[in-house]
Protein backbone atom coordinates (compact mmCIF):
# COMPACT_ATOMS: atom_id res chain seq x y z
CA UNK A 1 0.00 0.00 0.00
CA UNK A 2 1.37 3.43 -0.94
CA UNK A 3 0.88 6.59 1.04
CA UNK A 4 -2.77 7.61 0.94
CA UNK A 5 -3.11 11.10 -0.54
CA UNK A 6 -0.07 12.29 1.40
CA UNK A 7 0.61 16.01 1.01
CA UNK A 8 -2.16 16.56 -1.58
CA UNK A 9 -4.04 19.10 0.54
CA UNK A 10 -0.83 20.52 1.99
CA UNK A 11 0.57 21.10 -1.48
CA UNK A 12 -2.61 22.87 -2.60
CA UNK A 13 -2.40 25.07 0.49
CA UNK A 14 1.26 25.81 -0.30
CA UNK A 15 0.38 26.96 -3.82
CA UNK A 16 -2.41 29.17 -2.50
CA UNK A 17 -0.16 30.74 0.14
CA UNK A 18 2.56 31.36 -2.45
CA UNK A 19 0.13 33.21 -4.73
CA UNK A 20 -1.26 35.22 -1.85
CA UNK A 21 2.16 36.51 -0.81
CA UNK A 22 3.78 36.93 -4.22
CA UNK A 23 3.39 40.69 -3.90
CA UNK A 24 6.39 42.03 -1.98
CA UNK A 25 7.30 45.41 -3.55
CA UNK A 26 10.64 45.30 -5.38
CA UNK A 27 11.07 41.56 -4.79
CA UNK A 28 10.23 38.37 -6.65
CA UNK A 29 9.06 35.21 -4.88
CA UNK A 30 11.52 32.58 -6.08
CA UNK A 31 11.05 29.66 -3.70
CA UNK A 32 8.54 28.16 -1.29
CA UNK A 33 9.84 25.43 1.02
CA UNK A 34 8.38 23.28 3.78
CA UNK A 35 10.43 23.94 6.90
CA UNK A 36 10.57 23.08 10.58
CA UNK A 37 10.98 25.94 13.05
CA UNK A 38 12.88 24.83 16.19
CA UNK A 39 10.88 24.37 19.39
CA UNK A 40 11.90 22.96 22.77
CA UNK A 41 9.14 21.44 24.87
CA UNK A 42 10.06 22.16 28.50
CA UNK A 43 8.77 20.41 31.62
CA UNK A 44 9.33 22.71 34.60
CA UNK A 45 8.44 23.13 38.26
CA UNK A 46 6.87 26.45 39.23
CA UNK A 47 6.39 28.01 42.68
CA UNK A 48 2.85 29.29 43.05
CA UNK A 49 0.43 30.79 45.55
CA UNK A 50 -3.03 29.25 45.38
CA UNK A 51 -5.94 31.51 46.27
CA UNK A 52 -9.18 29.59 46.75
CA UNK A 53 -12.42 30.13 48.64
CA UNK A 54 -12.12 29.38 52.35
CA UNK A 55 -14.25 26.41 53.56
CA UNK A 56 -17.40 27.67 55.37
CA UNK A 57 -16.51 26.12 58.77
CA UNK A 58 -13.05 27.72 58.73
CA UNK A 59 -14.57 31.04 57.72
CA UNK A 60 -17.03 30.91 60.68
CA UNK A 61 -14.20 29.99 63.07
CA UNK A 62 -12.20 33.02 61.89
CA UNK A 63 -15.27 35.21 62.44
CA UNK A 64 -15.80 33.74 65.92
CA UNK A 65 -12.17 34.35 66.92
CA UNK A 66 -12.39 37.86 65.47
CA UNK A 67 -15.27 38.78 67.82
CA UNK A 68 -13.32 37.58 70.86
CA UNK A 69 -14.08 33.88 71.26
CA UNK A 70 -10.79 32.17 71.97
CA UNK A 71 -11.24 28.67 73.35
CA UNK A 72 -12.20 25.49 71.59
CA UNK A 73 -15.22 25.08 73.88
CA UNK A 74 -16.50 28.64 73.28
CA UNK A 75 -16.21 28.35 69.52
CA UNK A 76 -17.85 24.90 69.48
CA UNK A 77 -20.79 26.11 71.56
CA UNK A 78 -21.18 29.32 69.52
CA UNK A 79 -21.25 27.51 66.18
CA UNK A 80 -23.22 24.51 67.44
CA UNK A 81 -20.66 22.04 66.08
CA UNK A 82 -18.82 19.15 67.69
CA UNK A 83 -15.44 19.99 69.22
CA UNK A 84 -13.69 17.37 67.05
CA UNK A 85 -14.82 19.15 63.88
CA UNK A 86 -13.75 22.51 65.29
CA UNK A 87 -10.39 21.09 66.34
CA UNK A 88 -9.59 19.75 62.85
CA UNK A 89 -10.43 23.10 61.26
CA UNK A 90 -8.37 25.01 63.84
CA UNK A 91 -5.38 22.78 63.02
CA UNK A 92 -5.80 23.60 59.31
CA UNK A 93 -6.03 27.32 60.03
CA UNK A 94 -2.93 27.27 62.17
CA UNK A 95 -0.93 25.27 59.61
CA UNK A 96 -1.93 27.89 57.05
CA UNK A 97 -0.72 30.59 59.50
CA UNK A 98 -4.13 32.22 59.68
CA UNK A 99 -4.39 31.89 63.50
CA UNK A 100 -1.98 31.41 66.39
CA UNK A 101 -1.98 31.08 70.18
CA UNK A 102 -1.01 34.52 71.45
CA UNK A 103 -1.00 35.94 74.98
CA UNK A 104 -2.66 39.32 75.40
CA UNK A 105 -0.59 42.21 76.72
CA UNK A 106 -0.05 41.75 80.48
CA UNK A 107 -1.46 38.22 80.45
CA UNK A 108 0.30 34.85 80.59
CA UNK A 109 -2.65 32.97 79.10
CA UNK A 110 -2.47 32.20 75.36
CA UNK A 111 -5.62 32.56 73.30
CA UNK A 112 -6.48 31.99 69.68
CA UNK A 113 -5.95 35.19 67.68
CA UNK A 114 -6.03 36.08 64.00
CA UNK A 115 -2.64 36.65 62.46
CA UNK A 116 -2.08 39.41 59.92
CA UNK A 117 -2.50 36.80 57.21
CA UNK A 118 -5.65 35.51 58.93
CA UNK A 119 -7.21 38.97 58.88
CA UNK A 120 -6.52 39.19 55.11
CA UNK A 121 -7.97 35.70 54.63
CA UNK A 122 -11.14 36.66 56.51
CA UNK A 123 -11.48 39.92 54.62
CA UNK A 124 -11.08 38.28 51.19
CA UNK A 125 -12.78 35.00 52.23
CA UNK A 126 -9.87 33.17 50.56
CA UNK A 127 -7.12 30.87 51.70
CA UNK A 128 -3.65 31.49 50.27
CA UNK A 129 -1.31 28.50 50.27
CA UNK A 130 2.06 27.95 48.57
CA UNK A 131 2.28 25.07 46.08
CA UNK A 132 4.91 23.61 43.78
CA UNK A 133 3.46 22.39 40.52
CA UNK A 134 4.73 20.92 37.27
CA UNK A 135 3.90 22.43 33.88
CA UNK A 136 4.78 21.90 30.24
CA UNK A 137 5.47 24.84 27.92
CA UNK A 138 6.90 25.32 24.44
CA UNK A 139 9.97 27.48 23.96
CA UNK A 140 10.43 29.06 20.53
CA UNK A 141 14.16 28.91 19.83
CA UNK A 142 14.00 31.46 17.01
CA UNK A 143 12.22 34.05 19.14
CA UNK A 144 14.08 32.77 22.24
CA UNK A 145 11.04 32.90 24.49
CA UNK A 146 8.05 30.75 25.54
CA UNK A 147 5.24 30.72 23.02
CA UNK A 148 1.85 29.15 22.43
CA UNK A 149 1.30 27.20 19.22
CA UNK A 150 -2.46 26.88 19.02
CA UNK A 151 -3.36 23.84 16.90
CA UNK A 152 0.31 22.76 16.90
CA UNK A 153 0.50 22.66 20.71
CA UNK A 154 0.50 18.91 21.26
CA UNK A 155 3.29 16.49 20.43
CA UNK A 156 1.33 14.86 17.59
CA UNK A 157 1.23 18.08 15.57
CA UNK A 158 4.78 19.24 16.22
CA UNK A 159 7.42 17.34 14.27
CA UNK A 160 10.41 15.31 15.40
CA UNK A 161 13.77 15.48 13.67
CA UNK A 162 13.10 12.12 11.98
CA UNK A 163 9.91 13.58 10.47
CA UNK A 164 11.96 16.33 8.85
CA UNK A 165 14.45 13.84 7.48
CA UNK A 166 11.85 11.39 6.15
CA UNK A 167 9.88 14.11 4.36
CA UNK A 168 12.80 16.28 3.18
CA UNK A 169 11.60 19.18 5.32
CA UNK A 170 14.28 21.80 5.89
CA UNK A 171 15.41 22.46 9.46
CA UNK A 172 15.71 26.19 10.16
CA UNK A 173 18.71 27.11 12.34
CA UNK A 174 18.37 29.23 15.46
CA UNK A 175 20.57 31.69 17.29
CA UNK A 176 22.01 31.49 19.90
CA UNK A 177 22.68 27.81 19.21
CA UNK A 178 22.36 26.57 22.78
CA UNK A 179 19.89 24.86 25.11
CA UNK A 180 17.38 27.13 26.88
CA UNK A 181 18.03 27.37 30.63
CA UNK A 182 15.86 28.48 33.54
CA UNK A 183 17.35 31.99 33.35
CA UNK A 184 16.01 32.29 29.77
CA UNK A 185 12.41 31.92 30.97
CA UNK A 186 10.55 35.11 31.85
CA UNK A 187 8.12 34.44 34.71
CA UNK A 188 5.40 36.70 33.28
CA UNK A 189 5.62 35.01 29.85
CA UNK A 190 5.39 31.56 31.43
CA UNK A 191 2.47 32.53 33.68
CA UNK A 192 0.52 34.07 30.79
CA UNK A 193 0.93 30.97 28.61
CA UNK A 194 -0.01 28.56 31.40
CA UNK A 195 -3.07 30.60 32.38
CA UNK A 196 -4.25 30.67 28.76
CA UNK A 197 -3.78 26.92 28.43
CA UNK A 198 -5.58 26.26 31.71
CA UNK A 199 -8.52 28.46 30.70
CA UNK A 200 -8.91 26.72 27.33
CA UNK A 201 -8.04 23.20 28.43
CA UNK A 202 -10.14 20.65 26.56
CA UNK A 203 -12.57 23.45 25.69
CA UNK A 204 -14.53 22.70 28.91
CA UNK A 205 -16.18 25.27 31.11
CA UNK A 206 -14.70 25.53 34.51
CA UNK A 207 -16.62 23.82 37.24
CA UNK A 208 -18.76 26.00 39.49
CA UNK A 209 -16.48 25.51 42.48
CA UNK A 210 -13.38 26.46 40.45
CA UNK A 211 -14.58 29.86 39.30
CA UNK A 212 -13.14 31.72 42.27
CA UNK A 213 -9.90 29.73 42.13
CA UNK A 214 -6.79 31.76 41.38
CA UNK A 215 -3.12 30.87 41.15
CA UNK A 216 -0.28 33.39 41.29
CA UNK A 217 3.19 32.47 40.04
CA UNK A 218 6.00 33.63 42.30
CA UNK A 219 8.97 31.82 40.78
CA UNK A 220 10.35 29.06 38.55
CA UNK A 221 12.20 26.39 40.51
CA UNK A 222 13.82 24.12 37.90
CA UNK A 223 13.61 22.57 34.45
CA UNK A 224 12.88 18.86 34.73
CA UNK A 225 13.12 17.87 31.05
CA UNK A 226 13.63 19.23 27.53
CA UNK A 227 12.48 17.68 24.23
CA UNK A 228 13.21 19.11 20.80
CA UNK A 229 10.45 19.49 18.23
CA UNK A 230 9.76 21.51 15.10
CA UNK A 231 6.76 23.58 14.13
CA UNK A 232 5.64 23.02 10.51
CA UNK A 233 5.82 26.19 8.43
CA UNK A 234 6.52 27.46 4.94
CA UNK A 235 9.57 29.53 4.10
CA UNK A 236 8.94 32.08 1.36
CA UNK A 237 12.10 33.26 -0.33
CA UNK A 238 12.24 36.59 -2.14
CA UNK A 239 14.97 37.98 -4.38
CA UNK A 240 15.38 41.66 -5.13
CA UNK A 241 14.43 42.37 -8.75
CA UNK A 242 17.00 45.09 -9.32
CA UNK A 243 19.76 43.86 -7.00
CA UNK A 244 21.09 40.89 -5.11
CA UNK A 245 19.31 41.24 -1.75
CA UNK A 246 17.43 38.23 -0.36
CA UNK A 247 14.58 38.05 2.14
CA UNK A 248 13.14 34.98 3.83
CA UNK A 249 9.85 35.05 5.70
CA UNK A 250 7.78 32.29 7.27
CA UNK A 251 4.09 31.44 6.95
CA UNK A 252 2.63 29.65 9.98
CA UNK A 253 -0.93 28.34 9.63
CA UNK A 254 -1.11 30.25 6.36
CA UNK A 255 -0.13 33.65 7.81
CA UNK A 256 3.15 35.51 7.59
CA UNK A 257 5.01 35.71 10.91
CA UNK A 258 6.94 38.97 10.87
CA UNK A 259 8.57 38.19 14.23
CA UNK A 260 10.09 34.98 12.84
CA UNK A 261 11.27 36.82 9.72
CA UNK A 262 13.01 39.42 11.90
CA UNK A 263 14.55 36.72 14.11
CA UNK A 264 15.94 34.87 11.09
CA UNK A 265 17.31 38.11 9.62
CA UNK A 266 19.17 38.81 12.88
CA UNK A 267 20.46 35.25 13.29
CA UNK A 268 24.02 34.18 12.51
CA UNK A 269 25.97 30.98 11.97
CA UNK A 270 27.18 28.60 9.26
CA UNK A 271 23.78 26.95 8.72
CA UNK A 272 22.16 30.25 7.79
CA UNK A 273 25.15 31.17 5.59
CA UNK A 274 24.77 27.85 3.78
CA UNK A 275 21.07 28.51 3.14
CA UNK A 276 21.76 31.93 1.62
CA UNK A 277 24.64 30.58 -0.46
CA UNK A 278 22.52 27.71 -1.73
CA UNK A 279 19.69 30.09 -2.61
CA UNK A 280 21.96 32.28 -4.73
CA UNK A 281 23.48 29.29 -6.49
CA UNK A 282 20.10 27.63 -7.06
CA UNK A 283 18.50 30.79 -8.44
CA UNK A 284 21.21 31.50 -11.00
CA UNK A 285 21.45 27.82 -11.93
CA UNK A 286 17.69 27.34 -12.43
CA UNK A 287 17.29 30.52 -14.48
CA UNK A 288 20.16 29.46 -16.69
CA UNK A 289 18.95 25.85 -16.88
CA UNK A 290 15.39 26.89 -17.82
CA UNK A 291 16.67 29.05 -20.68
CA UNK A 292 19.05 26.35 -21.94
CA UNK A 293 16.22 23.80 -22.00
CA UNK A 294 13.83 26.25 -23.65
CA UNK A 295 16.39 26.94 -26.37
CA UNK A 296 17.13 23.22 -26.80
CA UNK A 297 13.50 22.12 -27.00
CA UNK A 298 11.79 25.10 -28.66
CA UNK A 299 14.51 27.09 -30.45
CA UNK A 300 16.07 30.58 -30.21
CA UNK A 301 13.02 32.39 -31.53
CA UNK A 302 10.69 31.00 -28.89
CA UNK A 303 13.24 31.63 -26.12
CA UNK A 304 13.46 35.31 -27.13
CA UNK A 305 9.68 35.45 -27.18
CA UNK A 306 9.49 33.93 -23.70
CA UNK A 307 11.89 36.54 -22.30
CA UNK A 308 9.84 39.38 -23.81
CA UNK A 309 6.59 37.95 -22.45
CA UNK A 310 8.16 37.56 -19.01
CA UNK A 311 9.07 41.25 -18.94
CA UNK A 312 5.54 42.20 -20.00
CA UNK A 313 3.87 39.93 -17.43
CA UNK A 314 6.17 41.12 -14.62
CA UNK A 315 5.43 44.74 -15.44
CA UNK A 316 1.65 44.19 -15.42
CA UNK A 317 1.87 42.02 -12.27
CA UNK A 318 3.78 44.71 -10.38
CA UNK A 319 1.32 47.38 -11.48
CA UNK A 320 -1.62 45.21 -10.40
CA UNK A 321 0.02 44.30 -7.08
CA UNK A 322 0.67 47.96 -6.28
CA UNK A 323 -2.93 48.86 -7.10
CA UNK A 324 -4.25 45.84 -5.13
CA UNK A 325 -2.22 46.84 -2.06
CA UNK A 326 -3.75 50.34 -2.13
CA UNK A 327 -7.24 48.88 -2.50
CA UNK A 328 -6.62 46.36 0.30
CA UNK A 329 -5.61 49.17 2.66
CA UNK A 330 -8.86 50.92 1.80
CA UNK A 331 -10.78 47.66 2.37
CA UNK A 332 -9.25 47.20 5.83
CA UNK A 333 -10.09 50.78 6.76
CA UNK A 334 -13.68 50.40 5.49
CA UNK A 335 -14.17 47.20 7.52
CA UNK A 336 -12.96 48.91 10.69
CA UNK A 337 -15.32 51.83 10.10
CA UNK A 338 -18.21 49.43 9.46
CA UNK A 339 -17.76 47.88 12.90
CA UNK A 340 -18.17 51.28 14.57
CA UNK A 341 -21.05 52.73 12.51
CA UNK A 342 -24.65 52.37 13.74
CA UNK A 343 -26.47 54.42 11.09
CA UNK A 344 -28.14 52.09 8.55
CA UNK A 345 -27.62 54.41 5.56
CA UNK A 346 -23.93 54.76 6.35
CA UNK A 347 -23.63 50.98 6.67
CA UNK A 348 -25.21 50.45 3.24
CA UNK A 349 -22.86 52.98 1.67
CA UNK A 350 -19.80 51.44 3.31
CA UNK A 351 -20.82 47.90 2.34
CA UNK A 352 -21.28 49.03 -1.26
CA UNK A 353 -17.84 50.67 -1.18
CA UNK A 354 -16.36 47.47 0.25
CA UNK A 355 -17.98 45.25 -2.38
CA UNK A 356 -16.81 47.55 -5.20
CA UNK A 357 -13.24 47.41 -3.89
CA UNK A 358 -13.33 43.61 -3.65
CA UNK A 359 -14.71 43.41 -7.18
CA UNK A 360 -11.96 45.70 -8.47
CA UNK A 361 -9.28 43.40 -6.99
CA UNK A 362 -11.01 40.42 -8.58
CA UNK A 363 -11.05 42.16 -11.98
CA UNK A 364 -7.36 43.06 -11.69
CA UNK A 365 -6.49 39.43 -10.97
CA UNK A 366 -8.62 38.27 -13.91
CA UNK A 367 -6.83 40.80 -16.11
CA UNK A 368 -3.45 39.34 -15.11
CA UNK A 369 -4.63 35.74 -15.54
CA UNK A 370 -6.02 36.54 -18.99
CA UNK A 371 -2.68 38.05 -20.05
CA UNK A 372 -0.79 35.02 -18.73
CA UNK A 373 -3.09 32.46 -20.38
CA UNK A 374 -2.92 34.23 -23.74
CA UNK A 375 0.88 33.98 -24.08
CA UNK A 376 2.10 31.09 -26.30
CA UNK A 377 5.27 30.67 -24.21
CA UNK A 378 6.23 31.81 -20.73
CA UNK A 379 8.42 30.96 -17.77
CA UNK A 380 6.64 29.57 -14.71
CA UNK A 381 7.63 29.55 -11.03
CA UNK A 382 7.74 26.85 -8.37
CA UNK A 383 4.16 27.27 -7.19
CA UNK A 384 2.73 27.27 -10.75
CA UNK A 385 3.67 23.63 -11.36
CA UNK A 386 1.36 21.72 -9.04
CA UNK A 387 -1.95 23.27 -10.25
CA UNK A 388 -0.91 22.65 -13.86
CA UNK A 389 -0.01 19.04 -13.04
CA UNK A 390 -3.39 18.50 -11.37
CA UNK A 391 -5.10 20.08 -14.37
CA UNK A 392 -3.29 17.61 -16.65
CA UNK A 393 -4.16 14.64 -14.42
CA UNK A 394 -7.84 15.58 -14.28
CA UNK A 395 -8.59 16.92 -17.76
CA UNK A 396 -6.28 15.40 -20.36
CA UNK A 397 -8.44 13.99 -23.15
CA UNK A 398 -6.13 12.09 -25.51
CA UNK A 399 -2.57 11.91 -24.20
CA UNK A 400 -0.48 12.62 -21.14
CA UNK A 401 3.30 12.43 -21.10
CA UNK A 402 5.39 12.66 -17.92
CA UNK A 403 9.18 12.57 -17.79
CA UNK A 404 10.55 12.72 -14.23
CA UNK A 405 13.85 11.45 -12.75
CA UNK A 406 12.50 10.41 -9.35
CA UNK A 407 9.41 8.64 -8.09
CA UNK A 408 8.70 9.38 -4.45
CA UNK A 409 5.71 8.42 -2.31
CA UNK A 410 5.40 12.01 -1.10
CA UNK A 411 4.13 12.89 -4.58
CA UNK A 412 3.22 9.61 -6.27
CA UNK A 413 0.49 8.88 -3.75
CA UNK A 414 -2.83 7.05 -4.00
CA UNK A 415 -4.60 10.14 -5.31
CA UNK A 416 -2.17 10.46 -8.23
CA UNK A 417 -2.42 6.76 -9.12
CA UNK A 418 -6.22 6.96 -8.97
CA UNK A 419 -6.21 9.99 -11.30
CA UNK A 420 -4.00 8.15 -13.79
CA UNK A 421 -6.40 5.20 -13.76
CA UNK A 422 -9.39 7.49 -14.35
CA UNK A 423 -7.63 8.92 -17.41
CA UNK A 424 -6.81 5.47 -18.75
CA UNK A 425 -10.40 4.28 -18.31
CA UNK A 426 -11.50 7.27 -20.40
CA UNK A 427 -9.18 6.11 -23.18
CA UNK A 428 -6.35 8.58 -22.56
CA UNK A 429 -2.86 7.33 -23.51
CA UNK A 430 -0.41 7.75 -20.63
CA UNK A 431 3.37 7.75 -21.18
CA UNK A 432 5.75 7.86 -18.20
CA UNK A 433 9.54 7.88 -18.33
CA UNK A 434 11.64 7.95 -15.17
CA UNK A 435 14.97 7.08 -13.51
CA UNK A 436 18.26 8.84 -12.90
CA UNK A 437 21.10 6.35 -12.48
CA UNK A 438 22.27 4.43 -9.39
CA UNK A 439 21.82 7.40 -7.03
CA UNK A 440 18.08 7.16 -7.55
CA UNK A 441 18.11 3.58 -6.24
CA UNK A 442 20.17 4.35 -3.11
CA UNK A 443 17.93 7.19 -1.92
CA UNK A 444 14.67 5.27 -2.19
CA UNK A 445 12.75 4.06 0.84
CA UNK A 446 10.26 1.18 1.05
CA UNK A 447 7.21 3.31 0.39
CA UNK A 448 8.98 4.97 -2.59
CA UNK A 449 9.47 1.51 -4.09
CA UNK A 450 5.79 0.73 -3.44
CA UNK A 451 4.82 3.95 -5.22
CA UNK A 452 6.77 2.85 -8.30
CA UNK A 453 5.21 -0.62 -8.09
CA UNK A 454 1.72 0.94 -8.02
CA UNK A 455 2.33 2.52 -11.45
CA UNK A 456 3.87 -0.72 -12.73
CA UNK A 457 0.70 -2.57 -11.76
CA UNK A 458 -1.36 0.06 -13.56
CA UNK A 459 0.72 -0.43 -16.69
CA UNK A 460 0.20 -4.21 -16.51
CA UNK A 461 -3.56 -3.84 -16.11
CA UNK A 462 -3.81 -1.43 -19.06
CA UNK A 463 -0.98 -2.41 -21.43
CA UNK A 464 -2.64 -0.72 -24.43
CA UNK A 465 -2.97 2.65 -22.72
CA UNK A 466 -0.03 2.94 -20.30
CA UNK A 467 3.68 3.03 -21.16
CA UNK A 468 5.89 3.02 -18.07
CA UNK A 469 9.61 2.85 -18.79
CA UNK A 470 12.76 3.31 -16.73
CA UNK A 471 15.15 5.44 -18.79
CA UNK A 472 17.98 5.67 -16.24
CA UNK A 473 19.41 8.96 -17.51
CA UNK A 474 16.44 11.25 -17.17
CA UNK A 475 17.46 14.59 -15.75
CA UNK A 476 15.02 16.53 -17.92
CA UNK A 477 11.49 17.01 -16.54
CA UNK A 478 8.62 17.25 -19.02
CA UNK A 479 4.83 17.36 -18.83
CA UNK A 480 2.60 17.31 -21.94
CA UNK A 481 -1.20 17.39 -21.82
CA UNK A 482 -2.86 16.88 -25.22
CA UNK A 483 -2.13 19.91 -27.40
CA UNK A 484 -3.07 22.27 -24.57
CA UNK A 485 0.33 22.78 -22.98
CA UNK A 486 3.83 21.38 -22.62
CA UNK A 487 6.18 22.19 -19.73
CA UNK A 488 9.95 21.70 -19.74
CA UNK A 489 12.13 22.57 -16.75
CA UNK A 490 13.45 21.52 -13.34
CA UNK A 491 10.27 20.46 -11.53
CA UNK A 492 10.14 16.79 -10.56
CA UNK A 493 6.58 15.82 -11.40
CA UNK A 494 6.58 12.49 -9.57
CA UNK A 495 8.52 13.54 -6.49
CA UNK A 496 8.09 17.35 -6.08
CA UNK A 497 10.62 17.44 -3.25
CA UNK A 498 13.27 16.19 -5.68
CA UNK A 499 16.83 15.72 -4.59
CA UNK A 500 16.88 15.29 -0.77
CA UNK A 501 20.32 16.93 -0.64
CA UNK A 502 18.83 20.20 -1.88
CA UNK A 503 17.06 22.36 0.64
CA UNK A 504 15.61 25.60 -0.74
CA UNK A 505 14.57 25.09 -4.31
CA UNK A 506 13.72 27.54 -7.05
CA UNK A 507 12.03 25.45 -9.73
CA UNK A 508 11.83 27.14 -13.12
CA UNK A 509 10.20 25.79 -16.24
CA UNK A 510 9.00 26.95 -19.64
CA UNK A 511 5.34 26.48 -20.59
CA UNK A 512 4.34 26.37 -24.26
CA UNK A 513 0.76 26.42 -25.53
CA UNK A 514 1.52 26.48 -29.26
CA UNK A 515 0.07 23.19 -30.67
CA UNK A 516 2.81 22.76 -33.29
CA UNK A 517 5.61 23.17 -30.75
CA UNK A 518 3.81 20.78 -28.38
CA UNK A 519 3.56 18.12 -31.11
CA UNK A 520 7.22 18.52 -32.01
CA UNK A 521 8.27 18.02 -28.39
CA UNK A 522 5.93 15.04 -27.94
CA UNK A 523 7.24 13.31 -31.06
CA UNK A 524 10.85 13.82 -29.91
CA UNK A 525 10.22 12.36 -26.45
CA UNK A 526 7.96 9.48 -27.41
CA UNK A 527 10.75 7.83 -29.39
CA UNK A 528 12.55 7.14 -26.08
CA UNK A 529 9.50 5.44 -24.58
CA UNK A 530 8.21 3.14 -27.34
Amino acid sequence: MILDELDTQNTNDTDEIARRYDNRPGFELVSVVEVGLPVTKINLTALTLVRKPIPPIEEFILKAINIGLSSLEEISYFLGLEELIIKDSIINLRQAENIDLIASLGSSIQEWKLTKKGKTTLEEARIITPEERGYQINFDKMLWKPRRYGSWEDNKSLLRHKNLKNNNIVEIPYYPARTPELADLNLKDVEKIIQEKENEKDGRRKKEEERDFKRDFIGLKKIERRDNFFQPALALVYKQKQGNDWQITFAIDGRISEVHESAFTRSKGPKKDRIIKELKESFSTQIRYAKILAKEKFGDEFLTLAIEYEKQIDSVREEINNRSNIIQTDIDSTRQTLEKVNDDEQKVALEEKLNNALEEIKQLQEQLEQLISSTPIRFIKTYDHRPLFEEALKNSQKRLLIISPWIRATATNQWLVNQLEKLVRRGVKVFIGYGYGDKDEKDRRDYDIKAEEAIQKLAKRYPDNVVFKRLGDTHCKILISDQRFAIVGSFNWLSFKGDPNRTFRDERSTLVSDPNKIDELFNDEITRLI
